[in-house]
């Protein structure tokens, strides 16, 4: 009998230490200098918005930020960098566009020079292509940029 309830206690432990761990592996880490970050990517109509919290270490992008969760896709132009696919979900050159806000506001620089230092919360909305269009015209008025550059 003593044996028995031996064996219980021991399966009993073991259970709870493999629960523990599951539980462990999806929260985040909370190391030394680490800092918590819940990214947002919000994917229009095309299917479900997620929320992610992060537990990031030292210094990242927003962009760095958005592909530790996320398969992205970059496309570079004339020395920038623009995201133009978010786990499988692609932006059409002036109809969608991948934009990005922190902490609520917009911001001015692209993600892939823009740092994540101090941000609480990194949004990324697939909508209108509100950018493309200001930059064709650009373009076809001779502002001295060639073809292709942004």
């Amino acid at each position: 009998m003593f044996r028995k309830l031996c064996f219980i206690m021991a399966d009993a432990f073991f259970m709870i230490l493999l629960v523990s761990g599951a539980y462990a592996e999806n929260t985040p880490a909370k190391t030394a200098g680490a800092k918590t970050i819940i990214l947002e990517i919000d994917y229009g109509k095309i299917k479900p918005s997620r929320s992610v919290e992060l537990c990031l270490d030292g210094e990242r992008t927003v962009l760095e930020v958005l592909e530790t969760a996320a398969v992205v896709e970059t496309h570079p132009v004339a020395g920038y960098v623009f995201v133009t696919a978010v786990d499988g979900v692609k932006g059409e050159r002036g109809k969608t566009a991948w934009y990005y806000q922190v902490d609520g506001k917009p911001s001015s620089k692209l993600a892939y020079t823009r740092p994540a230092e101090g941000a609480k919360h990194i949004k990324w909305s697939y909508q209108e292509d509100v950018c493309s269009g200001k930059v064709d015209n650009k373009l076809k008025e001779g502002k001295g940029k060639e073809a292709g550059e942004v």
